[in-house]
């Protein structure tokens, strides 16, 4: 006779940040061995770096979930508008209700006709920028989270709160995921590929090259530019490159585009591409520049970006705008920094995340 040992394996730990969403849809979040506090920032992590490396064009295009009250498709900009409009919405209701114990009514919104009430508060947040959007999304939540900590777990786990309280925070947040996700992920892959997702990106005039540049700089120094140190070389940030490979490929085209316009004044002729082909050559100099630390890397991408920029403001508006020109201008330096900032901006987010 052998002796039988039974065994009993530990129970499954859904990561709230990177499990599928279909997983998260399964978990009780309101049973009492769920941290409200912890699932809260973990879900705000995840929403928060969903649409990272987006840039103003993106968050602005319709298309991200009809309209439930048969207005025009919804944006990014507007689902996220929405989610800071509740929050300050909520802010003012809990604190209501923490000194009265009075709760909003359904009726108090549309009668209860939450779809037609959303529609109706679609402005301001349909001509925001995105940081202006964002900026009232991360003001609002402390707030709301200051407010909602006035009340006991077992208040918020109560019938009367939680619709008020969970679905303003990281209720709010799992419901607007479900569009969010796909829609960043489709837009993302657009945004790699060069769609600019508006008519004509070319510009005017010189002012309006400017401010073209200086709204895709603004996002690169948000997102990258932070994390200079240990984490540009901390793993793959796409197969087989790291953070500061990105960065150095943007300084070498950027210096490429600048000898292209210098030669092309010299000899009135634009330099094709390189011979042994885009991918070879791309690889072959990041390969070259692995050498550098990310601080020497850095330098050397402000510097070529600003030769190149000095170089385009050289031009004359129909030389900009002619296909030559901008293909060797755009593609070479904002247009080319906005394609890598859709592929590494969600990864420069996600990379600070508490691991698994």
């Amino acid at each position: 006779m052998t002796d039988s040992i039974e065994t009993t394996s530990a129970p499954t730990i859904v990561d709230l940040r990177r499990a599928p969403l279909a997983d998260l849809r399964n978990l009780d979040l309101r049973a009492a061995t769920r941290d409200f506090w912890a699932d809260e920032a973990a879900l705000w992590d995840r929403l928060d770096a969903e649409s990272a490396g987006l840039d103003e064009a993106a968050w602005h295009l319709p298309g991200a979930a009809p309209s439930d009250a048969g207005g025009p498709d919804w944006s990014l900009a507007e689902h996220v508008g929405h989610l800071a409009d509740w929050q300050e919405l909520a802010i003012d209701y809990i604190g209501t209700a923490a000194v009265t114990g009075r709760w909003p009514s359904d009726d108090d919104y549309d009668g209860g006709d939450f779809d037609r009430f959303n529609e109706r508060r679609r402005a301001p947040w349909t001509t925001m920028t995105r940081a202006a959007i964002l900026a009232r999304l991360r003001a609002a939540r402390p707030r709301l989270l200051d407010a909602a900590h006035r009340l006991t777990l077992e208040q918020l786990r109560g019938d009367d709160a939680w619709g008020w309280v969970y679905m303003t925070l990281h209720g709010h947040y799992l419901d607007h995921l479900t569009v969010i996700e796909p829609w960043a992920d489709d837009l993302r892959d657009r945004q790699v590929d060069g769609d600019p997702f508006i008519a004509d990106p070319r510009p005017a005039d010189d002012t309006a090259l400017a401010a073209d540049i200086a709204a895709v700089d603004a996002l690169f120094d948000e997102l990258v530019r932070p994390l200079v140190g240990a984490r540009w070389l901390a793993g793959e940030v796409t197969p087989g490159w790291t953070l500061r490979d990105h960065v150095a490929h943007l300084a070498d085209w950027m210096d490429e585009g600048a000898r292209a316009i210098d030669v092309c004044r010299d000899t009135g002729v634009w330099l094709s591409d390189p011979e042994e082909g885009v991918d070879a050559w791309n690889e072959r100099h990041v390969a070259d520049r692995r050498h550098e630390s990310p601080a020497e890397t850095l330098a050397r991408y402000d510097g070529a970006h600003g030769r190149l920029l000095d170089a385009a403001q050289r031009m004359s508006v129909e030389e900009l705008r002619s296909p030559d020109g901008w293909s060797w201008v755009y593609d070479c330096h904002h247009g080319h920094v906005r394609k890598h900032l859709a592929m590494v901006g969600r990864w420069c987010v996600a990379s600070g995340w508490p691991t698994p």
